[in-house]
């Protein structure tokens, strides 16, 4: 009698825990909509009337962010843009990638555009890698602009500088050929450099660029594929 009143508490209480078990889930997925005395609206996921899982930030018409948050803050990965309007120009800034406590950390890409206000674009610029308290510290930064030469490409990390201007289409060839403004290559006790006016010994400067192109090469390769998403 006792093992058949068991199996039947049994059975209630699985057939309650399939019952209730979405309506919990659900109640922990609810969306909330926030308002900010400063003009902010944030509609998302909320913890202690706070921001708090998956949601988005609006800041009037020129800034948003939408990903994850933890306590009130960006945290985790989250896609945040802004429009700022100068006295000639728009910029453009869109950040794709890891935040930490309200700020870019961790691995991202950030792809900014001034634009005149005839709608000319002025400068291009693309720096993707590893952040650290919302400066960029390591990776790419490629750039298009008005400026001679028009391209600027750099790449660091704990242990190399590598920068180039110049030009976008084949850089490999080009610098094997010395044909840009300036290279620049520093890692450890090792640095070369050789600017436009600058005299130099092709001959031993392609040697070097030989030295290091399996070091390099991959690095150009990416120069390229950034330079064509400017």
């Amino acid at each position: 009698m006792f093992r058949k009143m068991f199996i039947c508490i049994l059975g209630i209480t699985l057939g309650l825990s399939a019952i209730l078990s979405p309506h919990v889930a659900q109640a922990a997925n609810e969306k909330t909509t926030l308002e900010y005395g400063n003009g902010a609206t944030y509609y998302g996921e909320t913890k202690n009337g706070k921001p708090h899982g998956n949601g988005t930030m609006t800041w009037g018409k020129t800034k948003t962010y939408k990903g994850s948050w933890a306590q009130g803050k960006r945290s985790g990965h989250g896609v945040y843009k802004v429009i700022t309007r100068g006295e000639d120009s728009i910029t453009e800034s869109k950040y794709d990638g890891n935040w930490k406590n309200d700020k870019k950390d961790g691995k991202g890409k950030l792809h900014v555009n001034e634009i005149a206000l005839t709608g000319y674009m002025l400068e291009s610029r693309i720096q993707t890698g590893t952040f650290a308290k919302d400066q960029w510290i390591a990776g790419y930064d490629v750039r298009n602009g008005e400026y001679d030469p028009p391209y600027s490409f750099l790449y660091k990390d704990s242990k190399l500088r590598f920068e180039i201007l110049g030009y976008a289409g084949d850089i490999w060839n080009d610098l094997k050929s010395g044909y840009i403004f300036s290279f620049t290559y520093k890692k450890g006790k090792v640095y070369k450099h050789i600017g436009v006016g600058e005299e130099y010994i092709s001959k031993q400067f392609s040697s070097f660029i030989k030295s290091v192109e399996k070091e390099i090469k991959p690095h150009i390769n990416q120069f390229e594929k950034l330079a064509k998403q400017l």
